[in-house]
């Protein structure tokens, strides 16, 4: 049996899509949360030991890698993924959880100058990454960290990276309908109105973005899954 773990920043930042397939591959996922109270998210975390996991993925969150009330669990996070990455654990990271692997991996992580939210378009001259639309939620940016290759990029800047056996993204390819319902009621939707978007609007662009969409992340986790091969 494969095992996945499942590193959930916070309740709302599962793996919906991007675990079901996962499970249809016959992976286990075991998930690990890091703040149980998203008002709270300075606490101090442990995290797992790195034996006995085959896949490591990195969801998302809503907050900044550098912002000072996650240092009670930041830092050993890059650990955990630096040790990772290291033993060559394939390793997939999700908007935060990309952010984390180009820290973990000597990048950085700062605002972006051109924040985006919403269903926006990549290029990517890799196959298996999909040029075209993949939903955005983000306001900040990571750089490309020295050793890894770059997948995917837009005018906002880096999109994708690979290093080793393993996958950063600057997208959500696992949202549905309901988990962006779920990050508007807590607040999510302000930012959505500050940058002109309609948040009802948004939620029933993804009902059907999320089912057109579907193959593209399939390919996609195969590709990361079977080795990019």
């Amino acid at each position: 049996m494969v095992r996945a773990i499942i590193i959930e920043h916070d309740r709302l930042s599962t793996p919906e899509r991007v675990g079901e397939h996962l499970e249809s591959l016959g992976v286990e996922l075991e998930p690990f949360v890091v703040v149980d109270d998203i008002e709270d998210p300075e606490v101090t975390v442990s995290f797992p030991d790195p034996d006995g996991w085959d896949l490591v993925v990195l969801m998302g969150a809503p907050w900044s890698a550098y912002d000072p009330r996650l240092r009670g669990w930041v830092g050993p996070e890059l650990e955990f993924v630096r040790r990772h990455l290291d033993r060559g654990t394939p390793t997939l990271g999700i908007c935060f959880g990309a952010q984390i692997m180009s820290a973990s991996l000597g990048g950085t992580v700062s605002p972006s100058p051109r924040p985006e939210y919403g269903w926006g378009t990549i290029e990517s001259d890799e196959p298996a990454i999909a040029s075209g639309p993949w939903f955005q939620y983000h306001g900040d940016e990571f750089s490309l960290p020295e050793g890894a290759a770059p997948l995917a990029s837009n005018a906002s800047g880096l999109q994708a990276f690979g290093f080793g056996r393993s996958l950063a993204v600057q997208f959500h390819p696992e949202v549905t309908p309901s988990l962006l319902e779920s990050w508007c009621a807590v607040g999510g939707d302000r930012k959505l109105i500050e940058v002109g978007l309609d948040p009802g609007e948004l939620i029933e662009e993804t009902t059907h973005m999320a089912r057109a969409s579907q193959a593209a992340l399939e390919r996609m986790i195969d590709w990361w899954v079977d080795g990019f091969d």
